[in-house]
């Protein structure tokens, strides 16, 4: 019993050892840490948003999808794509989305991704990321198409619109911008 207990934490101890030195490599890879949208934000969002059947709304960094997962489950008539570089969110973004039919997951570097047509974009992005999602998005950001950036501002664009926490919580801020 005390061995296949010693097997067991030896095994998830190496499992664990693993996925931090992926997060750690590709952090300093790509720029990108992965860090999931806060639940308030989400809810906010599924609450808020006004979408269309004829918008594609486009998550950079999607993560684990549990923004597209929300908001497509809501409006099933929509479609949502999801763009992830690292390999493990990837993965639970695929599962997570697995019966949503309006949803696609594509493993890549929305740097270097096509954009074109996409009506909404969402990200949570870190600083240091900021400067190079404003020159993407200064090309693909479509006249009338918006942004909405959970954390950081994008240096050089005027949000048109802020959403804090609730109840007065510290923390980020929900940014809208406007193509």
């Amino acid at each position: 019993m005390l061995l296949a207990f010693l097997l067991l934490f030896l095994v998830g101890t190496i499992i664990a050892v693993i996925f931090s030195i992926n997060a750690l490599i590709n952090t300093l890879r790509f720029g990108l840490p992965y860090v999931s949208t806060p639940h308030w934000a989400v809810d906010w969002l599924t609450d808020n948003l006004n979408l269309k059947s004829s918008d594609l709304v486009c998550e950079l960094g999607c993560g684990d999808a549990r923004v597209l997962a929300a908001l497509a489950g809501k409006y099933p008539t929509t479609k949502f794509v999801g763009i992830e570089v690292q390999w493990w969110p990837f993965l639970l973004a695929k599962w997570r989305t697995r019966q949503l039919k309006n949803v696609t997951i594509r493993p890549q570097n929305f740097l270097t991704a096509d954009l074109s047509g996409v009506t909404v974009f969402y990200g949570f992005f870190i600083t240091a990321m900021m400067p190079k999602v404003a020159v993407k998005l200064a090309v693909h950001l479509q006249h009338g198409a918006q942004l909405i950036s959970f954390g950081f501002a994008l240096p050089g664009w005027q949000s048109v619109r802020e959403i804090s926490p609730p109840n007065g919580q510290r923390g980020s801020k929900i940014r809208f911008y406007q193509g």
